[in-house]
């Protein structure tokens, strides 16, 4: 067709390109992020659609091995804590610190929803 836009020929999207260091800097800021908030709204569903949220942006945009999301954003919420207790001067539990562990579930299916959500989208714009 003449008036249709052209799709790139080869296998990876042009967002799948690149370094990954801007990807992995929005984890680290989104997880610090979550665990800011988890310790001033002091709402665990909040943090759980947050976490959920983040790792489906990171798992769309870089749907390879999206397993890293799951590490990565969990990991930085207890720096956000700390960063909450420091600035704020909010109170931070044990329970606090065990809801990171919990964090890992919302965040295993945010990544793989959105993974799983770019690559259909690629499957059904790719040219036949």
């Amino acid at each position: 067709m003449e008036g249709r836009a052209s799709r790139p020929s080869n296998d990876k999207d042009a967002m799948s390109t690149g370094s990954d260091i801007p990807f992995y800097i929005i984890g680290l800021l989104s997880g610090a992020g979550v665990g800011y908030v988890d310790v001033r709204v002091e709402d665990l569903l909040l943090t759980a659609v947050l976490i959920a949220c983040a790792c489906m942006l990171l798992g769309f945009m870089r749907p390879q091995r999206a397993w890293r999301w799951v590490v990565l954003v969990p990991l930085f919420i207890p720096v956000g804590q700390v960063l909450a207790y420091k600035v704020a001067g909010q109170r931070i539990t044990r329970m606090d610190l065990s809801e990171t562990f919990v964090a890992l579930i919302p965040a295993i299916a945010g990544a793989a929803c959105g993974a799983v959500a770019r690559n259909a989208i690629r499957r059904l714009w790719q040219e036949k």
